[in-house]
């Protein structure tokens, strides 16, 4: 599974992805296909690349060696095209051996570029045996023509073509087309264009020795690009590098960079949060506009971005790894197959539980299980899928507005309305600010009420918050 499959699962990691800042086309190819990485090492090295790489850009001698090589990185060309019609011995045309040329430059100047950051310059292959093929004249120039510095007879050839052609222009019209000079010249014509041909020929073949030079430099070059800008990013955004843990996940200060962008945008604060994920259920409890979806997808986004080797939006985090992470969101949620909203989420839990059967490694997510079904089921499926999970010792993460729950698992609790909050002063536009969305455990049975307060602040008909008070209170 690669990054770009992941878009429409993973809430906010196209966010992440688009606003990067790749220079190349080629790095951006690379980046879409990176696959979702299970191996601890694989991850590792990964963030250690990264975090090699802010260490270096950070030093104030260093940066504007950064700033040369994305200036030389935004001029590659993706050529794995041409690299692979190299690789099935064609003849390259004089485009696709430009191509090749001036790619092989801009490899070798970047290379120069890092002489002095080792683990990048190590990365990238030595391409001066494909430039000496292509500039035999030494000029280091990003063009190519088929010259005469590849073949004595060539020039010979264009030379005698030019006194022919000298001599046709002066005799101008006095001799016809079929005159032996015109035939002179279309014989020249005919063997220059056969040599041309036989050294393009000969070039392809030279450069198939170098075929796997050429994509290792691909390969480097889209993994530099993508380096600079992973570590640009993490400066801009205060990204910390993850700790790959074995037992529990937890984060300090975990946050959803898209909504921190668009509450900053309205000088509107974005609350981070504080969890930690252990071996089985953990079910999340909290009012309406609680944040309680938001938590489960920013979960599962830091999980995403840590194993496609990103750093994380968080202060400090220590990750396990999973095989798979699943969602399930109302919001995600199609009726086109005809099924009911209910009648989906139950396919896609029951999915989880297979899967959970094969005890893969698995980070589980359930947004408001069972809300569109009757309360007195509904709190029995939930109860059952939470002590389902919690046997397996999967870690899923279930939210709900149920309360009254019969299940040993863990309970934490959204605080919700600050304490003492001035009601007068809550709006619609500013009602955020008077929640408190940290997590505490929570052993209660019942799950807090807070709907009708909520209904009261948007300005709900008065009499139906009476009546319905009334009706909680005489239950």
């Amino acid at each position: 599974m690669n990054i770009k499959n992941l878009f429409s699962e993973i809430s906010g990691l196209r966010y992440i992805v688009e606003n990067l800042d790749i220079k190349s086309k080629l790095g951006q190819r690379v980046l879409l296909s990176t696959k979702f990485m299970v191996n601890a090492k694989d991850v590792d090295y990964q963030l250690n690349q990264i975090d090699e790489t802010i260490n270096i850009y950070k030093q104030g001698d260093k940066k504007s060696v950064f700033d040369k090589a994305e200036i030389k990185l935004a001029q590659i060309r993706d050529i794995a095209g041409t690299i692979k019609n190299i690789q099935k011995r064609l003849t390259l045309n004089d485009i696709e051996l430009f191509e090749v040329k001036s790619f092989a430059l801009l490899v070798s100047e970047i290379k120069e570029l890092f002489s002095d950051i080792d683990f990048i310059h190590t990365k990238i292959p030595n391409l001066n045996a494909v430039i000496e093929i292509l500039d035999p004249e030494k000029s280091r120039t990003p063009s190519f023509y088929v010259s005469n510095a590849f073949d004595p007879n060539l020039g010979a050839l264009r030379k005698e073509l030019i006194k022919v052609e000298f001599l046709l222009e002066s005799l101008g019209d006095i001799s016809g087309g079929d005159s032996e000079l015109y035939q002179q010249s279309n014989d020249i014509r005919n063997q220059i264009t056969e040599l041309e041909d036989k050294i393009r020929a000969e070039l392809s073949e030279q450069l198939f020795a170098h075929v796997s030079q050429l994509n290792d430099s691909l390969a480097a070059v889209a993994d530099i690009d993508i380096l600079i800008a992973k570590a640009k990013q993490v400066i801009e955004y205060k990204f910390v590098k993850p700790e790959i843990a074995t037992d529990v996940t937890s984060y300090k200060g975990l946050f959803f960079p898209e909504l921190k962008d668009a509450l900053n945008k309205q000088n509107k604060r974005c609350q981070p949060i504080d969890i930690e994920l252990l071996n089985g259920s953990c079910l999340i409890t909290g009012a309406n506009m609680a944040g309680k979806t938001v938590l489960l997808k920013t979960l599962g986004l830091s999980q995403a971005m840590c194993q496609f080797g990103f750093f994380v939006p968080a202060e400090s985090a220590k990750i396990v790894l999973v095989n798979q992470i699943m969602y399930s969101f109302h919001d995600n949620q199609s009726v086109l197959s005809g099924l009911s909203s209910y009648a989906a989420e139950m396919m896609c839990v029951n999915e989880m539980v297979q899967i959970s059967k094969k005890q893969s490694p698995l980070l589980l997510l359930i947004d408001e299980l069972a809300r569109t079904t009757n309360p007195t089921e509904g709190r029995a499926i939930v109860s059952a899928v939470a002590n389902y999970f919690n046997q397996l010792n999967v870690k899923a993460v279930i939210t709900t507005h149920y309360g009254g729950l019969s299940t040993q698992c863990r309970k934490l609790r959204v605080k919700g309305f600050v304490e003492d909050s001035d009601q007068s002063q809550v709006t619609l536009q500013n009602i955020g600010d008077f929640i408190d969305y940290s997590l505490i455990e929570d052993n209660e049975t019942d799950v807090p009420h807070e709907a009708l307060r909520i209904a009261q602040i948007l300005d709900f008909d008065s009499e139906i918050i009476s009546e319905a008070a009334r009706l909680i209170d005489n239950k």
